[in-house]
């Protein structure tokens, strides 16, 4: 059904493993986009539809990591003294839905046992520190909360700098430099 037609928003109520199931299909449907784009001789037209469809998918999938975090604040009780985990739940089970991909997407290449082993043990490795996590704050341990990512393509601005024909003097002299910790 995945590779048929895009995830839709309208059935995300419900359960969290439901909720995580809409993320992974909106990363599913963004690993497709993104590998069409790639591929070659694909026209300038195609590569900025499949973007704009690119912007709408990551927007709702940074909506539906937001969605699963609420929703566990809401049915967790947190202990509000407790130190705060600045990674939330729903990122590591972003973050386990796109290492999925990318091993389903390397078991079909020609060679895939060594690359398949590593990122099996990061998915491994990853899973693990979720259920640890998970069961920190059901313990009182430790408390995270939401951060909003307040990203929505039409409230984007757009940077100056690429859209000047004047080349700008600062470019190549690197970011700014890191506030001291």
């Amino acid at each position: 059904m995945w590779h048929r037609e895009e995830p839709t928003d309208e059935s995300v109520c419900g359960s969290i493993a439901e909720r995580a199931l809409h993320l992974h299909a909106l990363n599913f449907a963004l690993w497709h986009h993104e590998d069409a784009v790639r591929r070659p001789g694909v026209g300038d037209h195609e590569v900025a539809r499949r973007k704009r469809c690119i912007d709408d998918l990551n927007a709702r999938r940074n909506a539906a990591i937001e969605d699963i975090d609420l929703t566990l604040l809401d049915r967790t009780d947190l202990n509000q003294s407790a130190p705060l985990y600045t990674e939330t739940p729903a990122t590591i089970v972003d973050r386990l839905s796109v290492l999925a991909l990318r091993i389903l997407h390397t078991h079909r290449t020609e060679q895939p046992s060594a690359r398949c082993a590593v990122l099996e043990e990061q998915y491994d490795d990853l899973f693990g520190g979720l259920e640890e996590l998970l069961t920190r704050i059901q313990a009182g341990e430790i408390r995270f909360k939401l951060y909003r990512q307040f990203k929505s393509v039409p409230q984007r601005s757009y940077c100056d700098l690429f859209e000047s024909a004047i080349p700008d003097p600062s470019i190549g002299r690197g970011p700014p430099p890191l506030r001291p910790i």
